[in-house]
C-alpha cells in the first residue's frame, strides 16, 4: 500500500496561508507512510491501508500545550488521558522553574499526590528522560530545566548570593540538561528557592542558554502589585543575555492589576520592533492554581520544608509572619491578591485542590472561607493546615473578582500568545483522578475552540488553531511539527467544529471533552472516535538529537 493511513475529505487547516483567516480551510486528503506526512492533495482511498473518514471535520496539526508541569504525572500515567483527548501532541515540560531533574542537596521537588506512586530514582535530567523514554507516553514531550532545580541542586533552599564557585557549579548542571537534550530553561522568580535569586546570576545563565540555542520561560517575579517591575527584568535578563523570552501565563492579578497589562503589552511591543523575540502564554479560565504557602514570605521557605513548619510552629515567628503578609513593601503576586480583597475576605475565593492527609479530607473542593472555624483567626488556621499537611496545599486563586475580562482579553488575543494549561497529565480514573483540579488540565484546547472560537468569536479558527501549533513550534524552534506538509511528522487531530467543547468544572474537573475525534501521533491512531487506543507512540524530543 501507497499510504499506512488516509485522511479523507477533511478540512484541513493550513495557518501558514493568512490570505484569508475567515476562510480556514480547504478540503484535502493527508496520506501518512510510517509516522510522517508523506502526501498532502486529492488522494486516491484504495492505495491506503487505514482510511478515517473526515468528510465534515477540521483537520489540524496536533496541538502542543507550551506550558506544563506533567513531568512525573507522565509516569504514573503515561496514556497522559488528560491532555490527548484535549488534541494535545506534545506537552512542554519543565516549567515555572520546576522540572523533574537535577536534584540533589536539600532540593528535591514536592511529590504532592504522587508520594505513593513515583519513586525519585534519578538525579541528572539525562536519568530522568531515559526513564520516561523506557515507560514510553502517548504524547510527545519537550523538556526545559527548571532553574528552581539548578539553584536548589546547588545552594538547597539558601536565600544568599550565589558564590563564583555556585554559579560555575550551576553553568555545569546546565550544561548537562543541555547535553541530555533540553530545549532551554525556565524560571520561578515567585518560588523559593529560585525567588532569592538576583537579576545578574538569571543574566549569566541565560547567556549560557542563548549560547546553546535555547529559550528562557519565566514565571515572572510577581503579576500582582510588582507587575511592571517584575516585566522589566525579565526583559532586561533577555535582552543582556540574548536569549528569546517567554512569559509564563501572563496577567495583572487582581482586579487593581489586570489594567496593567496594557502597558506590558506595549513593553513587548517595543522589544518586538528592535528585533527581539518575545512571546507570552495563557490558560483561557480567570484563576489560576498554586500552592497555598506561596502566600508566606519567601524568607519563611528558606531550608525546606522542616524548616518552614517550625517557623509556622514559633508563636513569635507566626506574628511577625502574620504582619509581613500585609505590609506592602514586601507583597508577592498572592500576597497583594490578600492586599487587594483583605486578609478575611479573599479566602472566601480560594478553593483547595487537595489533601494528603486523611483528617483534612473533609477540606478538598471547598474554599477555605466555607472550612474556616468561625472563632479562629483566618491565618493561624491557614498557618496549622499547612503545618499538618507538610507544606502541601494546592488551592485555586481567582485571577479576577468583580472585573470584566476586557485585559484577559487582551492578553489571549495578543498575536505572540499562545495557549499553555499550566496543568498535568491527569486522569478520569486511577491515582491521578483524586481531588479538585483545576479544570484546565483537561479543558484548555477544547475550551478555546468552543466557548472563545465558536461562541465568543474572540479569534478566527485559523489563528486559534496558529496559537495551537504554528507558533509554539516556531518559538522553540521544532522543524518538522505544528504543520501539516509533506515531510511533517504525524501529529494530527481531527475535531467537530461545531461541537467541540470542555466539560471539566471546577466543582466537577475529572471530566475529558466533546468532538475531539481522532488524535494521530506519529503516526499512530491514539484517539480514535473519542476513545483511547492505548497506543504509546510518542517521542522524547531532545534538542540536537
Amino acid at each position: 500500500m501507497k499510504y499506512d493511513m488516509l485522511i479523507k475529505g477533511g478540512q484541513v487547516i493550513d495557518v501558514t496561508d493568512q490570505s484569508d483567516l475567515y476562510r480556514p480551510w480547504t478540503i484535502l486528503d493527508i496520506g501518512i507512510k510510517g509516522e510522517r506526512i508523506v502526501a498532502v492533495g486529492h488522494l486516491d482511498s484504495s492505495e491506503a491501508a487505514n482510511v478515517i473518514d473526515a468528510s465534515g471535520l477540521a483537520v489540524s496539526a496536533g496541538f502542543i500545550d507550551v506550558h506544563t508541569h506533567s513531568d512525573t504525572y507522565l509516569l504514573v500515567n503515561p496514556k497522559a488521558e488528560s491532555k490527548i483527548r484535549q488534541g494535545v501532541t506534545t506537552e512542554v515540560i519543565g516549567s515555572c522553574g520546576l522540572s523533574a531533574a537535577p536534584i540533589g542537596n536539600s532540593y528535591i521537588p514536592q511529590k504532592s499526590i504522587l508520594s505513593d506512586c513515583v519513586a525519585y530514582e534519578w538525579s541528572t535530567m539525562d536519568e530522568y528522560l531515559k526513564r520516561l523514554e523506557e515507560m514510553k507516553t502517548s504524547v510527545n514531550v519537550v523538556p526545559l530545566v527548571g532553574h528552581n532545580n539548578i539553584r536548589g541542586s546547588v545552594m538547597g533552599y539558601d536565600t544568599r548570593h550565589a558564590s563564583e564557585q555556585q554559579m560555575h557549579h550551576m553553568g555545569e548542571l546546565l550544561e548537562e540538561a543541555f547535553d541530555a537534550g533540553v530545549w532551554g530553561m525556565s524560571s520561578g522568580l515567585n518560588m523559593p528557592p529560585g525567588a532569592s535569586t538576583e537579576t545578574d546570576e538569571l543574566i549569566a545563565l541565560c547567556s549560557m542558554v542563548a549560547r546553546q540555542g535555547g529559550v528562557y520561560h519565566t514565571h515572572i517575579r510577581g503579576q500582582g502589585d510588582r507587575l511592571l517591575t517584575a516585566v522589566t527584568e525579565a526583559i532586561e535578563t533577555a535582552k543582556q543575555s540574548g536569549v528569546p523570552l517567554h512569559i509564563h501565563h501572563h496577567k495583572g492579578m487582581g482586579d487593581a492589576n489586570a489594567p496593567k497589562v496594557e502597558h506590558t503589552l506595549a513593553m513587548f511591543d517595543e522589544e518586538i520592533s528592535c528585533g527581539r523575540d518575545v512571546t507570552l502564554d495563557l490558560y483561557p479560565y480567570l484563576a489560576g492554581q498554586g500552592g497555598l504557602g506561596m502566600f508566606l514570605p519567601i524568607w519563611v521557605h528558606e531550608g525546606g520544608i522542616s524548616s518552614l513548619i517550625k517557623r509556622l510552629q514559633d508563636p513569635k515567628l507566626r506574628k511577625i509572619i502574620k504582619r509581613q503578609m500585609v505590609e506592602p513593601e514586601l507583597l508577592t503576586g498572592y500576597q497583594s491578591y490578600t492586599r487587594e480583597l483583605g486578609i478575611t475576605k479573599c479566602w472566601d475565593h480560594i478553593l483547595i485542590c487537595d489533601i494528603t492527609s486523611e483528617q483534612n479530607q473533609y477540606a478538598v473542593g471547598k474554599t477555605i472561607g466555607e472550612i474556616l472555624p468561625r472563632d479562629k483567626d483566618p491565618l493561624d488556621f491557614i498557618f496549622d493546615l499547612l503545618i499538618q499537611e507538610q507544606g502541601d496545599v494546592p488551592v485555586v486563586i481567582p485571577d479576577l473578582i468583580d472585573m470584566d475580562d476586557r485585559y484577559f482579553q487582551m492578553v489571549l488575543q495578543y498575536p505572540n500568545t499562545m495557549f499553555g494549561s499550566d496543568g498535568y497529565t491527569l486522569a478520569a480514573e486511577g491515582p491521578l483522578s483524586r481531588g479538585n483540579p483545576h479544570p484546565r488540565s483537561y479543558g484548555t484546547f477544547p475550551r478555546i475552540l468552543g466557548t472563545y472560537v465558536r461562541n465568543k468569536r474572540w479569534f478566527s479558527l485559523k489563528e486559534a488553531i496558529r496559537k495551537m501549533t504554528y507558533l509554539p513550534a516556531v518559538h522553540l524552534g521544532i522543524k518538522d511539527r505544528g504543520l501539516l506538509k509533506e515531510g511533517m511528522y504525524a501529529d494530527v487531530v481531527i475535531f467537530n467544529p461545531e461541537t467541540v467543547i470542555d466539560q471539566s468544572t471546577f466543582s466537577n474537573p475529572h471530566q475529558y471533552p466533546l468532538g475531539i475525534e481522532y488524535v494521530i501521533v506519529n503516526g499512530s491512531l491514539t484517539i480514535e472516535k473519542g476513545e483511547h487506543s492505548g497506543a504509546l507512540n510518542g517521542k522524547i524530543l531532545r534538542k540536537g538529537q
